[in-house]
């Protein structure tokens, strides 16, 4: 397998700038491999996962097409990998379709459930009359996904078409991957761009089996589409999706249409659009105030009243409807288009999320490329005054591009996360040069990790698992080990507290996801044994992969990892 190092010196390091008032730095610049081939933007990417467990990060790649050039079109996955002292290019494949689109997604999941990872990723058709749609390349060991073949390098596991007619045009613009109708079977669920030509605006589908040979012998059944409703003449192509639990909405111009399965049936409900428009790959699920409800938050992007453009919090209103709370104005930052893709993390270890947002356009000829982040500071969730907005980067470049793609992730060796992002779209280019693809831009949050000041104190729950304390005499703060790791079904972390306070003990996923909140009570000076079986807080058992666990007591904060198997 041919192994290319991207070297640290090709990284730009750009010194001196850091946004007034904010905690962030920018940093590093991880170049898109082979740029003279793929320069119509990064279509999408994964970062700060470690499937193959040998401690060196990760970040997945796919390029994508903005000017129909004769190299863009064809579409390219990437997997990068840092040893240290550089991201080396360390897999690549070519995805067996001859034309792709603009804005394609892509998953790290277990379609199957058999323990090993598969990447998902849904290219836009183009060109061939019943292209293929959906492309998996499931974890083969080591580096390598796929398949080999002497003579054409990896190829997928799996691939489908979606359709199964000739012209169609179908063009996932979101997706997200979950259990929606409790059968306990993994759904990939998309919104389609392309709604008004194929008549499918979302779609629901699944698979029995990601075959380790690729010999075709798996089953994807089409759930649902919008083909299987009466959808209003009025309906739009859909840009973003929102499940909140099992219920999925979705969202475009005019309306947002709610599918929910009653337990023998999906059924579709439509609701009237936000009045400020719709977002754009920004919609994320969460538990902001972990009281076991889940809401939504998204950045409105347009087509609404601009003076309503902002980030708002999304909540199910108990009769059927939703209803949607601002949190933070952003009309007067844009005079053409608006926030564009999100993503959410624990950036600064405060034990609140955080959510980061890009951008497509700006004030022109004053502002681009803005980035944004929403910081959660406790409290009553539907109050504005518990979050505090910032711009933490802008104009990279001052005109062109779509900086929407965003991602939070632990890329170094230091506890904090970093927000990673890049541009969807080519930019720049004259007469003389092409237009070219942005670097991942790596955004370090430089301020003293685990300390905030919340408006009100966090609520103290009771430990949510096992904990035990010993007989020990500690003299400093420590944090073992688990054990066994890798481990299934339960592991062990020891833990020594040298006075009484109030310690939290959480469980990360790679992406920076609270998974699991172990511990977070006051407790008396001593050692303590916590047991953990494996399950999120909401009493799923979590995917196998690499999590990171983090305890939290004072002004200390300490780290580490530990690998969950099948």
């Amino acid at each position: 397998m041919k192994k290319t190092a991207i070297l640290f010196s090709a990284f730009i390091l750009l010194t001196g700038f850091l946004m007034a008032g904010t905690c962030f730095e920018r940093g590093l610049e991880i170049p898109i491999p082979e740029a003279d081939l793929n320069n119509g933007g990064i279509g999408a990417m994964i970062s700060g996962v470690d499937v193959d467990g040998d401690g060196m990060l990760e970040i997945y790649l796919v390029n994508d097409n903005w000017n129909d050039g004769a190299t863009e079109i064809i579409p390219r996955i990437y997997k990068l990998e840092w040893d240290g002292t550089a991201w080396t290019e360390v897999w690549s494949a070519v995805a067996p379709i001859d034309y792709q689109n603009t804005w394609p997604q892509l998953a790290l999941t277990d379609l199957d459930g058999d323990g090993k990872m598969e990447l998902l990723w849904t290219p836009i058709n183009a060109g061939s009359a019943n292209p293929n749609r959906v492309v998996v390349y499931e974890h083969a060991g080591g580096d390598e996904f796929g398949v080999w073949d002497g003579s054409l390098g990896w190829q997928p596991n799996s691939v489908w078409t979606i359709a199964d007619v000739d012209g169609m045009n179908i063009r996932p613009m979101d997706m997200v991957v979950g259990d929606y109708d409790s059968d306990g079977t993994l759904e990939v669920v998309i919104a389609d761009r392309k709604g008004t030509s194929s008549g499918y605006h979302f779609a629901v589908f699944s698979v029995d089996d990601i075959p380790d040979t690729g010999d075709g012998s798996e089953t994807w059944t089409l759930e649902v589409t919008g083909l299987d409703f009466t959808l209003s003449g009025a309906t739009e192509n859909k840009w973003d999706i929102l499940p909140i639990g099992n219920n999925l909405y979705f969202f475009d111009e005019v309306e947002i249409n709610q599918l929910m399965w009653d337990g023998a049936a999906w059924q579709l409900t439509t609701l009237p659009a936000y009045t400020a428009g719709s977002p754009v790959q920004s919609a994320m699920e969460v538990d902001l105030d972990n009281d076991g409800t889940t809401e939504g938050v998204a950045a409105i992007y347009d087509w609404g009243e601009d003076t309503g453009k902002a980030i708002v919090l999304i909540q199910e209103d108990g009769a059927g409807g939703l209803t949607f709370t601002e949190l933070a104005n952003v009309s007067a930052l844009f005079d053409t288009r608006g926030p564009w893709g999100g993503t959410m993390g624990d950036i600064d270890g405060d034990g609140f999320m955080d959510f980061v947002f890009g951008s497509r356009g700006g004030l022109t000829g004053v502002t681009n490329a803005q980035i944004f982040l929403l910081r959660y500071l406790g409290g009553d969730i539907t109050d504005p005054t518990n979050y505090e907005f910032s711009v933490i980067d802008q104009d990279y470049v001052a005109e062109g591009g779509i900086f929407g793609l965003v991602n939070i992730a632990n890329i170094d060796d230091d506890p904090q996360l970093e927000v990673l992002y890049t541009s969807t779209a080519s930019y720049g280019g004259d007469l003389f040069t092409p237009a070219g693809s942005a670097p991942v831009v790596v955004l370090d949050y430089i301020c003293e990790y685990g300390t905030t000041d919340p408006p009100v104190d966090p609520p103290v729950d009771p430990p949510t698992v096992g904990i035990e304390q010993t007989d020990a005499v500690v003299d400093g703060y420590k944090l073992g080990q688990n054990y066994p790791n890798p481990f299934n079904p339960t592991t062990n972390i020891t833990l020594e507290i040298p006075s009484d306070e109030l310690v939290t003990l959480t469980i990360y996923d790679m992406l920076g996801h609270a998974v699991k909140t172990l511990v977070k009570q006051n407790l008396a000076q001593g050692e303590y044994s916590v047991t953990w079986d494996g399950k999120d807080n909401s009493g799923v058992t979590v995917p196998a992969g690499t999590y990171v666990y983090q305890l939290k007591a004072g002004d200390v904060v300490k780290i580490r990892k530990m690998t969950y198997v099948k």
